[in-house]
């Protein structure tokens, strides 16, 4: 039995070009270049823990490196003023990102280049995530018996290598960082 096949081509203002087959299901979705590289570049900063929504504030700023308004940055993203706001803030508190009043106005800007963001987001977990985790085995390792107790112990050594092996990376990535700045 051979079914009419029926495709929707719709354009819209961001070149964006969306195929519907028979109405229900979405076959291809291509969106623009800049959109791509912004959203892969952000992908990096979710797997280091970071929001969908931070990182892709993070990525902006990077990608412009200027000094932009949350108004420029909400348009760009297509996200609200006060999401935008929100997001900024915390980006502060990480370090990742400065702020400048000009006027009334508040301008953001990344703090830096890309390598010495991921070089932070390291010692973000070197310095807080991991001495937290440490700090949890520890506390659990007398309280539990038999295989998980084992387990967790087992884990208590893994997380002292790996941060032994974290810290050699970081000081390494530093070294790096300030020979090409």
């Amino acid at each position: 039995m051979i079914r009419d096949l029926v495709f929707i081509f719709l354009l819209d203002g961001w070149n964006k070009i969306y195929i519907f087959y028979n109405f229900h299901n979405f076959v291809k979705v291509e969106k623009d270049g800049f959109k791509r590289v912004r959203e892969s570049m952000a992908t990096i900063f979710v797997k280091a823990g970071i929001s969908h929504m931070d990182a892709n504030v993070l990525s902006e700023l990077l990608i412009w490196d200027r000094y932009m308004s949350v108004c420029e940055i909400a348009k760009n993203l297509n996200y609200s003023i006060s999401g935008v706001t929100a997001s900024l803030h915390r980006l502060m508190r990480m370090h990742l990102i400065i702020r400048e009043k000009n006027g009334k106005k508040y301008l953001y800007r990344s703090e830096s280049d890309i390598l010495s963001v991921f070089l932070r987001l390291v010692e973000e977990v070197y310095n807080h995530d991991l001495p937290r985790v440490q700090r949890v085995v520890k506390e659990e390792i007398p309280k539990l018996e038999g295989e998980e107790g084992k387990v967790v112990r087992e884990l208590d050594e893994k997380l002292k290598k790996a941060a032994y092996y974290l810290g050699t990376l970081i000081e390494l990535l530093d070294d790096y960082n300030k020979e090409v700045s």
